[in-house]
């Protein structure tokens, strides 16, 4: 103790204060001891504001969540998490749990509280004669689909490769296989979970079904996931890519998408994107910045059906550039490679479309006029297929009826003011409103309960609020779309036919 320290404790202690500084004292002592205890005990890497990782291991895909947490572990394995989950219940600090890192709310960090990072943990196991494998959530799915690439196989998931397993695969899994196979949970066979009072379950169709019913959709909200056992299909070689016309045409070009594109085979999983035209070399230099309309397409099919299939989309307009080509599964990832840079302040809205009517593509593009910048993007993926033939009440994701997703985005870079992108993103969205039907949880950012509601309509969220009472009372697992515990009761697994 120093010189000037002890002056002050015995400054105090004649003020009759002694008491108070000596119980904070203690506390602080406590949970540094819990800490350093905690240290020991890992096989990861704990990290602290002043360490030499802390400033990058705090940023968060979205830059505009710049937070500065009190601690942030990267767990390697599921004792790292049972011991951090722990230590954060002990210590009632606030946590966040970060896969890949990619919640536009910012959700993967906070303020003084506690970070755990599955970031670490990679493990990937796959019985190629059984198609089924074994994921851990630290991994990409650029990731995913590079390893299991050269056995033939894949799993449709997200359309970013730097998207983290974790945080996509809970809330539903929207991808470039979409209507040939599905939500990416539609292929969940098992999720082994930590749970808020550091238990580890397993939960499946034959356990925990009640459970395995809710994480199909329900997001982080019951625990964190530390690996996923999933089933596997072809993957292999598509006819991938897109075509870019100049927006001059864009809603002659849209309304004849959305005609084919809702009809077409489950083979054919599209995506048409309004924005900025890249300053690309397959792109003509004079288009360089030119609103235009790029029409992606990914297709599963036999590769000599495929042209003939995608030919009608080559066909919307005069082309700008065609980059349509049979290419492996992972090279689709390289069409949004500019998504995966981390630090960007993005604004982002959602909504799902129950029909893509002439009228909304009329208004979609009318709006757009209003609000295009380089920074803009609006993108419409066509849904159906696969993913619309599974009850509503077969999982916690319940909007398998929609025609199409509707997402609008703005971003800055980290050193400028986001209100401006902010402005435009409100702007665009609040003019599709009207043809809003429900909300997709993975394309939500923090946008009150009133959202979380449009996600979870109110059956499924009262069973959701159920299981969030019976498997995190406190709501430990907060930083999410979340799930307020039940007030009363809760359901057993044999409530799964509740719809």
């Amino acid at each position: 103790m120093s010189q000037h320290t002890q002056d002050t404790f015995y400054h105090n202690q004649n003020k009759g204060i002694v008491p108070d500084m000596m119980a904070a004292h203690e506390a602080q002592h406590d949970s540094g001891q819990a800490m350093w205890a905690l240290a020991l005990r890992l096989r990861g890497v704990l990290i602290l504001p002043g360490d030499a990782g802390y400033e990058a291991a705090r940023g968060v895909w979205n830059g505009a969540a710049d937070r500065r947490p009190a601690i942030i572990v990267r767990c390697a394995d599921v004792e790292d998490v049972v011991a951090t989950v722990q230590f954060a219940r002990e210590q009632s600090l606030e946590v966040s749990v970060r896969s890949g890192g990619h919640s536009f709310a910012g959700y993967g960090t906070n303020d003084g509280g506690l970070v755990i990072d599955l970031s670490l943990m990679k493990a990937i196991t796959v019985d190629q004669e059984q198609r089924i494998a074994r994921i851990e959530p630290g991994l990409t799915w650029g990731e995913v689909a590079g390893i299991l690439q050269p056995s033939g196989l894949a799993l449709t998931s997200g359309d970013t490769s730097s998207v983290g397993v974790g945080g996509l695969l809970l809330g539903g899994g929207i991808g470039w296989m979409l209507r040939k196979y599905g939500l990416t949970i539609d292929h969940l066979r098992a999720v082994e979970l930590v749970t808020a009072d550091g238990e580890i379950l397993r939960a499946s169709v034959g356990e925990h079904s009640e459970l395995f019913w809710g994480l199909r959709g329900g997001g982080g909200n019951f625990g964190i996931a530390t690996a996923f056992e999933v089933d596997l299909h072809q993957g292999g070689m598509v006819l991938g890519g897109a075509v870019f016309y100049d927006a001059a045409e864009a809603e002659s070009i849209l309304r004849t998408y959305a005609h084919y594109a809702t009809a077409a085979p489950d083979e054919l999983t599209t995506l048409a994107t309004l924005m900025a035209a890249p300053p690309a070399p397959f792109i003509p230099q004079e288009k360089h910045g030119v609103p235009c309309v790029a029409i992606v397409v990914c297709y599963t099919g036999d590769l000599e059906e495929g042209p003939r299939v995608v030919a009608p989309l080559r066909q919307l307009g005069t082309p700008i550039a065609d980059l349509i080509s049979p290419m492996p599964y992972p090279a689709m990832f390289a069409l949004t490679e500019k998504a995966t840079i981390r630090g960007m302040q993005h604004a982002a809205r959602s909504l799902f479309l129950k029909k893509f009517s002439d009228e909304v593509v009329h208004t979609i593009v009318e709006e757009v006029a209003a609000i295009m910048s380089p920074m803009t993007l609006v993108q419409i993926r066509v849904l159906g297929g696969a993913m619309s033939r599974v009850p509503a009440n077969a999982t916690a994701f319940v909007h398998r009826d929609k025609q199409a997703l509707l997402m609008v985005s703005n971003f800055a870079p980290p050193a400028v003011d986001g209100a401006p992108a902010r402005a435009r993103t409100e702007q665009f969205w609040q003019s599709l409103r009207p043809y809003a039907d429900g909300a997709y949880v993975n394309f939500l950012g923090d946008e009150g309960e009133q959202r979380i509601h449009e996600a979870y309509p109110p059956s499924t969220y009262e069973r959701l609020a159920a299981l969030k009472k019976r498997y995190d009372p406190t709501n430990m697992f907060h930083l999410n779309q979340n799930i307020t515990p039940a007030r009363t009761g809760f359901l057993t697994d044999s409530s799964a036919s509740i719809a």
